[in-house]
């Protein structure tokens, strides 16, 4: 995971990486996200953190492929960094994306609380839930058994992929990664933002009633932006609390709040697309 986050440096604007290749056909979007966070984030000053970064979901990537992350600055100033980028493989796009990084600045502080959730230690773990259900997504066109492999995740909405049925628009996970990964702010950024990509326009989507193994499915994320408000620790619990506020046109509005130590670090939007394809 650390790896596929440490970009190779081409020179001072340019970076390239690489995608696992475990069954999954198409890139990951968390991953793009990620990436391109350590893209960015490594040509702006140290005193410089990121506070917000948004981008769109242009074409589907290529596993088998090298991802180009081609960074431009536009503003360099003395308490303010921003910056655009490109991700391509070939003469394709991918995915372009824009951050801002900002110099800590000022005392004051305030942040929500987490909202009445019951432990991590009361909910069930995504493995257990679907222990019958993981075999027919094992080595198939799925990112999730990678995903379920570096993170731990525990919740009481779990629903099955394979016949859900409608559910209201909410969600609440409780999350870690499973090994250490230190406490490099910009890289503690990505692995949230890696992780944060997963469940979104899902939940958004919940009241369709259409599950992940459903064949006449298909989805895909149209853009995401995420805002940190606070320090978060990614190899530590943090809760991530979800809704979906909207879902018209086949596109799907997801909203997260991620929550550690009982106070809100960061929070998530993207709009993703669901298209069922029927038989006549």
């Amino acid at each position: 995971m650390l790896r596929l986050l440490r970009l190779e440096r081409q020179d001072q604007w340019q970076f390239s990486g690489y995608s696992p290749t475990c069954g999954a056909q198409r890139v990951y979007g968390g991953q793009i996200l990620g990436q391109s966070i350590m893209a960015m984030g490594q040509t702006v000053p140290e005193a410089h953190r990121l506070h917000s970064m948004q981008g769109y979901f242009l074409q589907p990537g290529d596993v088998h492929e090298r991802i180009d992350f081609k960074v431009q600055p536009i503003r360099e100033g003395r308490n303010f960094s921003t910056r655009l980028l490109l991700a391509c493989q070939g003469e394709r796009t991918i995915f372009s994306g824009a951050a801002s990084f900002h110099r800590i600045e000022g005392e004051y502080r305030r942040l929500a609380p987490i909202p009445g959730v019951a432990p991590a230690s009361e909910m069930i773990s995504e493995a257990e839930y679907y222990t019958d259900e993981l075999p027919l997504i094992t080595g198939s066109n799925s990112h999730t058994p990678l995903l379920m492999s570096l993170f731990e995740r525990r919740s009481e909405h779990w629903r099955s992929w394979i016949n859900p049925g409608p559910r209201e628009p909410v969600n609440g996970i409780w999350c870690r990664l499973r090994e250490p990964c230190g406490d490099d702010p910009l890289l503690c950024q990505a692995l949230l933002a890696y992780i944060c990509d997963l469940d979104l326009m899902n939940t958004a989507m919940r009241p369709r009633g259409v599950g992940a193994l459903d064949p006449s499915a298909h989805a895909a994320s149209l853009d995401h932006a995420m805002w940190f408000h606070a320090p978060v620790q990614p190899d530590r619990w943090f809760y991530y609390d979800l809704s979906g506020p909207s879902a018209v046109n086949n596109r799907g509005l997801g909203c997260g709040s991620l929550f550690q130590d009982g106070l809100l670090v960061a929070t998530a939007m993207q709009e993703g697309l669901l298209r069922e394809r029927r038989s006549r």
